[in-house]
């Protein structure tokens, strides 16, 4: 018998992490080169993808995965505080 609990888990933590790589590496793509010369439009598409992401991250109250989410969201506010 297979462990679907297991499986679910791993297969959660590797969608976040890929999701989180996801926002980090859009982040910088989109604004990286722009820094200090933000646009409304900026603020709002990056707005945007912050709530979308967070809204949508599933963590079924994992410590772990709750981290690493903290982890990255702390990155990105490092790099662009704008943002945040």
């Amino acid at each position: 018998m297979m462990n679907t609990s297991g499986n679910y888990e791993k297969l959660l933590e590797d969608n976040l992490k890929e999701e989180l790589t996801w926002l980090e590496e859009e982040f910088n793509f989109l604004f990286k080169s722009k820094k200090d010369k933000y646009t409304k439009n900026d603020y709002k598409t990056g707005s945007m993808i912050l709530d979308n992401v967070i809204d949508n991250i599933k963590t079924n109250n994992s410590e772990e995965l709750l981290n690493l989410l903290a982890i990255t969201l702390n990155s990105l506010e490092h790099k662009f505080p704008e943002f945040f």
